[in-house]
């Protein structure tokens, strides 16, 4: 008799914990370890922002503070393009739907001034920000004090992001320079390699929409006391000339000359680098498009580590495609 009470005590404590563990499920990852809830993924464009204002707020200073930053044109492209593609939502259209946007800013007026973001909070690898203050103008002001901030933790987002992607697809062709000068770069498969020499590497991606190259080269640092960035349209229009033939026989790529690239200081694995845009036209031929590249000052290995993206892609729009490019250089790491 003992035996077949405990039996039917076992039986009710098993029927318990299952229904408890049936009636937590939907809940989230922990289950009835916690409360923590599972969230869709985000949605959205490469580059894409959504704001949510209040239509008084967002076409008066505040709003026009915010699209002057977002959406100033890209340097370095042969047609206007902005920064980001941004659009506007009042609290009231604010669905579910939208509230996996990949990229999102709530602006508002309130009785104090607020600054701050949050991960994560509506949908998976979500970048959401509030800001807020007590004016119009005031908040204004605070648009402006940190509208740099913004687009920086932005683009370092959305590059880490594109990054992983290429880094799950990434190519089995690398010529044994790279390794035996301790570089390591995530390119694509679809690329091929067009040329290989003993420190130089092109990667060609073409198709009906476009074509992509990536020059990878390695050589020595610049002479000590050489002027920081002196080098780089000489170094890179060195390469092109012999290396990147335009369609038309004896054509080749140069550096445009008439918009003048622009370098900004960066780090590239822990390296000072300088990343440097411009555009690029075929001597010879009627060919051009944006390029980005990096230069990077390796002073452990006594080495400078030049890459380069550039893109062809005739009347179609170039900035965020030119963005994945870019983040495919930005999987290069200097080894030991």
């Amino acid at each position: 008799m003992n035996a077949l009470k405990s039996f039917f005590l076992l039986f009710v404590s098993l029927t318990l914990v299952s229904a408890c563990t049936n009636s937590e499920e939907g809940k989230g990852a922990s289950g009835i370890f916690g409360s923590e809830k599972v969230l869709p993924p985000s949605n959205g464009g490469i580059l894409d922002i959504l704001v949510i204002a209040e239509d008084k707020v967002w076409d008066g200073p505040a709003g026009d503070a915010f699209l002057k930053h977002f959406t100033a044109m890209t340097y370095g492209l042969p047609q206007p393009e902005p920064l980001y593609t941004v659009r506007q939502v009042g609290s009231r259209d604010f669905g579910d739907l939208l509230k996996r946007s990949r990229y999102l800013v709530l602006l508002s007026l309130g009785d104090s001034t607020i600054f701050t973001s949050e991960n994560d909070k509506w949908a998976r690898d979500q970048l959401v920000f509030y800001l807020q203050a007590p004016t119009e103008a005031l908040l204004r002001k605070h648009i402006l004090a940190k509208n740099k901030e913004m687009d920086a933790l932005i683009e370092q987002r959305e590059m880490l992001r594109m990054s992983k992607r290429i880094a799950a697809l990434t190519h089995k062709l690398y010529p044994d320079f790279l390794a035996e000068n301790h570089i390591k770069i995530s390119i694509p498969k679809d690329f091929e390699i067009s040329v290989e020499k003993k420190n130089l590497v092109i990667y060609w991606r073409r198709t009906k929409v476009n074509d992509m190259g990536i020059i990878i080269y390695r050589g020595p640092l610049p002479q000590e006391g050489a002027i920081i960035g002196e080098h780089l349209v000489p170094l890179r229009d060195s390469l092109t000339k012999l290396y990147v033939a335009g369609a038309r026989e004896n054509s080749y790529m140069v550096t445009e000359d008439l918009i003048k690239p622009q370098s900004e200081p960066t780090e590239i694995s822990n390296n000072f680098a300088l990343k440097t845009r411009g555009l690029w036209r075929s001597e010879g031929d009627i060919m051009g498009g944006p390029f980005v590249s990096y230069s990077i000052y390796d002073e452990k290995h006594k080495q400078l580590i030049y890459i380069d993206a550039f893109l062809l892609q005739p009347d179609k729009k170039k900035r965020k495609t030119l963005f994945e490019l870019e983040s495919i250089l930005n999987t290069l790491e200097i080894t030991d």
